[in-house]
């Protein structure tokens, strides 16, 4: 436990400590990593999340077996923090984490969708069969992190499974996510889903819809045509959310049109 005191020997408070590791200088590595692991052991959570950040931002690998041990903190959002870290310390190395796939399991709904995104970060395939039982997931946003993260691992034999859970969905929000995993999927009709979900009449699924057709592969054919749909949906906003979330899909899709004109 880090023990921080003033020159009169007083104790500092926890946001006196939490502001201590938000000022710490990134410039010096080694000096870095000491620093932060003293605070991964400070016993307040606020200031082990504060450390938390600095050790995922600045891929403090050396950190790992501390990160590891915060995988069992009492703590909700530290214990997300560390998985986090750990889809930083290996994202894209193909390798197994089998200690994770209980958190899959986690009565905690983020807990449960963190871990997903970083068994799908690090490429672990042999996760593949525990995540796809989170299809079936009570709460729609686990659903829908589930379909993607077996799109990004290519579990491509769960395509149809996919498929017939999508078709069953009833939750507007889930559908942006289903169509995305099937387009990565080989299922190149979804666009027209995306498309179609621009004009929901619910906020949160025309973002998400969008937010896929920015993030998703397409041709310059889709591109444009992409691009003309979210002007039409900009233009007939729900709220302020959806109306900077089409403004900031138009510029990035105008600018992949003029990346593929040059």
């Amino acid at each position: 436990m880090i023990v921080e005191s003033t020159r009169k020997g007083r104790r500092l408070s926890v946001g006196e400590r939490a502001a201590a590791v938000t000022a710490l200088p990134r410039d010096n590595r080694e000096t870095l990593i000491l620093k932060v692991a003293s605070f991964l052991g400070d016993r307040s959570p606020v200031v082990r999340e504060k450390a938390l950040r600095i050790t995922a931002d600045e891929v403090l690998c050396e950190l790992e077996d501390q990160v590891i041990e915060l995988l069992s903190d009492r703590n909700d959002f530290v214990r997300n923090l560390a998985i986090e870290c750990l889809g930083e310390f290996h994202c894209g190395e193909s390798v197994a984490m089998p200690f994770l796939y209980s958190f899959l399991k986690s009565p905690v709904c983020l807990t449960r969708v963190e871990t997903m995104e970083t068994l799908a970060c690090i490429g672990d395939r042999k996760a593949l069969p525990f995540i796809v039982t989170r299809l079936e997931d009570d709460d729609y946003l686990v659903r829908s992190y589930a379909a993607n993260s077996i799109a990004e691992l290519k579990g491509g034999r769960y395509r149809k499974l996919i498929e017939a859970v999508a078709q069953a969905e009833q939750e507007e929000r889930a559908k942006p996510w289903f169509a995305r995993a099937l387009f990565l999927l080989g299922d190149k009709h979804q666009f027209f889903t995306l498309i179609s979900l621009l004009s929901s009449t619910n906020c949160t699924a025309r973002c998400a819809a969008a937010n896929a057709l920015a993030d998703i592969e397409l041709s310059a054919e889709q591109t444009a045509s992409a691009l003309a749909s979210v002007v039409r949906a900009k233009d007939s906003f729900i709220a302020r959310s959806d109306q900077s979330t089409m403004e900031r899909v138009e510029e990035q899709l105008s600018e992949r049109i003029e990346w593929i004109k040059n």
